[in-house]
């Protein structure tokens, strides 16, 4: 994703004097159609898209537990999981009530103490005093968003407006926290509906009663993207802005259509870029357990396919349709640049709620595979929902109520009813462990993938650092609700083999490895971690030596 400096423009407060005196380019005025001439507005993700040089984030969201489960026990939890990141909140109506000091003990506690990094932290929810009243067509409340979201953002010496409620907050959260953030998340779930289609909105805005967790015109919302863009950029120019955990493509789209102009969105001198000007991330959720199946071509049922295979393959469903929206809009590294991609939120249910199957053995498979299949395409970190599951898992086959659903989904067993220091991994946490402490510091490499030569049976990937490499490798799961798989695969002839050192999903908590023979190996549905054993000098000259000729 990583694009040629030609988008590069100065950072930090210099290129905000230069907007303020008059100096950006002149845009040209339209009324928003779908394929615009091209205008790179300055200083913006139009422009401009940061490289993104981190490891891949192994992360987690915190959650809300009771039995003493703080912030700083949660983030303790999900680094001795292996976690290396987190996601968090700082709302400004708690804030505003607690104080504006209320989380500086937790946050040096999980970037000091712990060294988790390159935190995603998702940003909104105004305080009573400083959201927009207003009652918008066909909803039954006020806004969600902030009041004054278009007074100016800057005033005439270059400081934040205080009377921009939603500026100020942005502002005051760069100099109190700024110094753990690395992802500004705007509003969670902007696009979250609720029966209700959202198909029409490639052809109409989001209508303000169709996105609960904004209940406001997309152009606020666009809006908010922007002030969040100027206030950081200028203040913490190193971090990522990103809409907050889009779930649909369509609004991405709707986006890309439309600018901050409370008048329909239209292009003009006063509001010249449109949303994704102001974002340099796309942030998404996705829980596949919700399209694991299709109806059939009779469109008289479905069919199934309720495997961690197709679970994984769905978190790149949703990315594949995003890239496409970029593309559509131009994002595609020639005419824009790209934008970088992370999961904040993903998981399935360890048990079956409705037709939505689950289980131990397929949500930890999820797990590994998703972490893989993120490094394989560019995904720069996933986090999963949640730490900790929030009811106890009934033994299996039983199902669950749809309300329990999403109280299965953690790295840790019920912390509803396990003290801290008593906490019991999953056997997704136990994946997810594994994973992160063999795999952090490593890179994909899709060369040395390639050169694996995998059967159509056999998924997995490549690892490098350094001169060293490891390989992920599992048989494909094809099978409804099954997660047993076999494969028989063999290492490149070519390679020079002594034998396989082979580590088990669970490596993290058992530290038990095996030794095997030669460079066949055979796979199962669970991934398993591989590392070639190297030849000895006697070994070497062995198969350097050549062949007697046979005597006549």
């Amino acid at each position: 994703m990583e694009r040629s400096t030609r988008y590069r423009y100065p950072s930090g407060r210099a290129w905000f004097a230069a907007a303020l005196l008059g100096l950006a380019a002149p845009v040209t005025t339209c009324t928003g159609p779908p394929h615009p001439p091209v205008v790179r507005t300055p200083h913006t993700a139009e422009s401009y898209v940061r490289p993104y040089t981190a490891d891949f984030g192994y992360g987690c969201n915190m959650g809300y537990y009771g039995s003493g489960w703080d912030d700083e026990h949660l983030a303790s939890a999900i680094s001795k999981a292996g976690g290396q990141t987190i996601r968090v909140t700082l709302p400004d109506q708690f804030l505003d009530k607690w104080g504006w000091q209320a989380r500086q003990a937790a946050f040096n506690h999980h970037t000091t103490n712990l060294g988790l990094r390159e935190l995603v932290c998702f940003v909104g929810e105004p305080s009573a005093a400083h959201r927009d009243k207003t009652v918008y067509p066909g909803c039954r409340e006020p806004s969600k968003l902030f009041a004054n979201l278009y007074e100016p953002i800057w005033l005439a010496d270059s400081t934040v407006n205080p009377r921009n409620y939603y500026a100020a907050y942005i502002y005051r959260l760069t100099q109190t926290y700024g110094k753990h953030i690395r992802f500004w998340e705007v509003v969670n779930e902007p696009d979250f509906i609720a029966d209700v289609s959202n198909k029409e909105w490639l052809s109409r805005a989001p209508q303000p009663a169709e996105t609960t967790n904004t209940l406001a015109p997309i152009y606020h919302y666009i809006r908010t993207l922007r002030i969040t863009w100027e206030v950081v950029k200028k203040y913490c120019p190193e971090d990522y802005v990103a809409p907050g955990g889009l779930g649909y493509a369509e609004y991405l789209d709707a986006l890309l259509r439309f600018t901050d102009n409370p008048q329909g969105g239209a292009v003009t001198a006063q509001y010249p870029a449109r949303g994704g000007a102001y974002f340099d991330v796309v942030d998404y959720h996705v829980y596949p357990s919700y399209y694991l199946r299709r109806r059939n071509l009779l469109h008289t049922g479905f069919n199934y396919q309720r495997n961690s295979d197709n679970a994984a393959a769905q978190l790149l469903r949703h990315k594949v349709q995003f890239e496409a929206v970029l593309r559509k809009h131009g994002f595609n590294g020639e005419t824009y640049p790209e934008k970088h991609f992370i999961v904040t939120e993903t998981n399935i249910s360890r048990r079956t709620a409705e037709w939505r199957y689950g289980s131990d053995e397929m949500q930890r498979n999820f797990g590994i595979k998703a972490l893989v299949a993120a490094q394989k395409n560019g995904i720069r970190q996933v986090h999963f929902y949640s730490v900790a599951e929030a009811a106890s898992a009934p033994r299996p086959p039983a199902g669950i109520p749809v309300s329990e659903e999403f109280k299965l989904m953690g790295l840790y067993e019920n912390m509803n009813r396990d003290l801290p220091g008593r906490e019991k991994l999953t056997q997704l946490g136990q994946g997810f462990q594994t994973t992160a402490q063999l795999l952090a510091g490593w890179h994909y490499d899709a060369a040395r993938t390639a050169a694996l030569h995998l059967p159509e049976e056999v998924d997995g990937a490549a690892f490098r650092r350094a001169d060293q490499y490891q390989y992920v490798l599992w048989a494909k799961t094809q099978l409804d609700q099954q997660e047993d798989a076999t494969a028989r695969y063999a290492f490149p002839a070519g390679w020079p083999v002594a034998g396989l050192e082979r580590r088990g999903w669970d490596f993290g908590t058992s530290a038990a490895s095996m030794r095997l023979p030669g460079r066949e190996v055979l796979l199962d549905g669970t991934p398993a971690f591989f590392t070639i054993l190297p030849l000895t000098g006697l070994q070497l000259a062995a198969t350097a030596r050549p062949t007697p000729r046979a005597s006549r």
